[in-house]
């Protein structure tokens, strides 16, 4: 059906992964046919990289979840780890700044770091229960990352509004490697990395946040006094750098400056971004270019809050944001080569209505709220009596990539021949999994799509396949069939399909 067509696909892949081109239609689709035109996708000859894990931040959010309740907690943690949950195999612990100066309660953590040098590893236990609750449950990186240094170390004293002081680099490194070790030592649990600095040329200086600006010439000494600190203190913890919060006018233009730095490029495990200005594939493909340069994987490791007009307040749980959602995670991981994916917040109480006033408020979009979480909640629900947890749909999408994308998988590109399929393949010891996006519009026909791989087939065997769409969330449908190739149909527009097979030995 698609041999001829098929040759050239797999031949011309290696020079069109890279920049995130799709190829042409294999013939002419008008949505008025009955039947769409089959899309083939040509899986590349190699992998591309290797996936690190799937994440989502713990920021902010735990106190007043943690004030739902003991059963509350408790489902909080199957929807984030479980197995029937996002199974998510990172997660982001804030280590606050002491919230001085910051004018919003639930976006100031304390500061384990006392003024007098010492340390009080008493205080956070609402977001030391959630830390604990995912190092319980087996995910595999346990990330610390810091807003705001304590106010001793920032040039106002305060949490938010200032920068860090050059002079008081050596002290800060030392505390929060301290801070990895106590965390360790009281807590029982070990920090894979910490990001010493989060979207450094901002400090948040409305306040209602903590933040810190860190200057260009001050990023390499920073990571190079931690990294040493953690080599003393907590050898098992690394250093991931320096969370630019956008990637064209930030992370593009400044890491060279500050990596070429003495001992910079060492003492970094990971070069991490935000995408804040929501890069296209182009700029995202430079991120890959820097990468290979500077011998560094990166890692994606905060978005949120996408809206029609860019960054800024909407709530929305539909599949409108969650094809965003699939897109976004996609080109991070496949266009810029991203090792790790990270959401901002797993769980946010900016819901922008009040259910208890209008019980299906949740279900629907509207301009008050904030798309910044996978999970909402009431915030006040611990007082009022409101315990419900409202799953979006970036809820399940995420769920497509993190359930089946499992640490280690090799990532293989994958080139189609309509711009509105996208797709991904990831191979783990014995398990091949694929995940497609369909972007088709809505009323759209369903679409065969035919999967080939490169050096002839391997010998696959369906499990199972779900898909998340506007009616749909994570619902197993038809497995598609193996004759060489694979054979499915993506039966739902804006659409999300994973699919699971068991790779035999010959």
């Amino acid at each position: 059906m698609a041999g001829a067509f098929l040759a050239s696909l797999v031949a011309a892949v290696v020079l069109v992964l890279d920049v995130g081109v799709t190829l042409a239609p294999v013939t002419a689709v008008s949505l008025d046919q009955p039947r769409q035109a089959t899309v083939v996708g040509a899986v590349a000859p190699s992998p591309s990289h290797r996936l690190v894990g799937i994440g989502a931040s713990g920021a902010w959010w735990s106190d007043p979840a943690y004030a739902l309740g003991p059963r509350d907690r408790r489902r909080i943690g199957q929807l984030l780890y479980g197995a029937h949950g996002l199974a998510l195999s990172q997660f982001r612990f804030n280590i606050g700044g002491g919230g001085v100066g910051v004018t919003t309660w639930w976006k100031a953590p304390p500061t384990w770091y006392q003024a007098n040098g010492a340390f009080n590893f008493g205080t956070d236990s609402q977001a030391v229960y959630f830390l604990r609750q995912a190092a319980k449950a087996g995910v595999r990186d346990l990330v610390g990352f810091v807003n705001a240094a304590p106010p001793a170390f920032t040039s106002n004293h305060e949490s938010c509004g200032g920068t860090l002081m050059a002079t008081a680099i050596p002290a800060y490194a030392l505390e929060l490697a301290e801070t990895v070790q106590g965390i360790h030592s009281h807590f029982g649990v070990k920090l894979s990395y910490v990001s010493p600095m989060n979207e450094p040329v901002g400090s948040q200086a409305s306040c209602h946040q903590e933040g810190m600006a860190v200057p260009i010439d001050e990023r390499g000494p920073l990571v190079v006094a931690l990294a040493a600190d953690l080599r003393r203190f907590a050898p098992w913890c690394h250093v991931i750098a320096d969370e630019s919060a956008f990637v064209a006018n930030g992370f593009l233009t400044n890491t060279s400056k500050w990596l070429s730095y003495p001992g910079a490029s060492k003492a970094v495990a990971a070069l991490a971004f935000h995408g804040y200005d929501y890069p296209d594939a182009a700029t995202l493909h430079r991120v890959h270019l820097l990468a290979q340069h500077l011998h560094h994987q990166v890692w994606a490791t905060e978005i949120c809050c996408h809206t029609p007009n860019g960054f800024a307040y909407q709530y929305d749980p539909t599949m409108i944001s969650g094809i965003w959602l699939a897109d976004t995670i996609y080109n991070d991981l496949m266009v810029a080569g991203a090792s790790a994916f990270d959401w901002w917040l797993a769980l946010s109480p900016d819901l922008g209505c009040d259910p208890a006033s209008d019980p299906t408020c949740f279900g629907d979009i509207n301009a008050l709220g904030r798309n910044d979480g996978l999970i909402y909640f009431d915030l006040n629900g611990g007082a009022n009596g409101d315990h419900h947890l409202y799953l979006t749909k970036r809820y399940w999408v995420l769920a497509n990539f993190s359930r089946y994308l499992r640490p280690g998988a090799q990532l293989y590109q994958v080139a189609t021949s309509d711009s509105r399929i996208k797709a991904l393949a990831a191979r783990e010891g014995d398990l091949e999994v694929v995940v497609a996006i369909n972007r088709s519009p809505e009323g759209a026909p369903p679409i065969p799509f035919v999967l080939e791989f490169p050096n002839g087939s391997p010998r696959l065997v369906p499990d199972y396949s779900v898909e998340t769409s506007f009616t749909a969330s994570l619902r197993p449908v038809a497995n598609p069939t193996v004759t060489g190739s694979i054979v499915a149909t993506l039966s739902q527009p804006f659409s999300v399909t994973t699919y699971v097979f068991k790779r035999m030995s010959k």
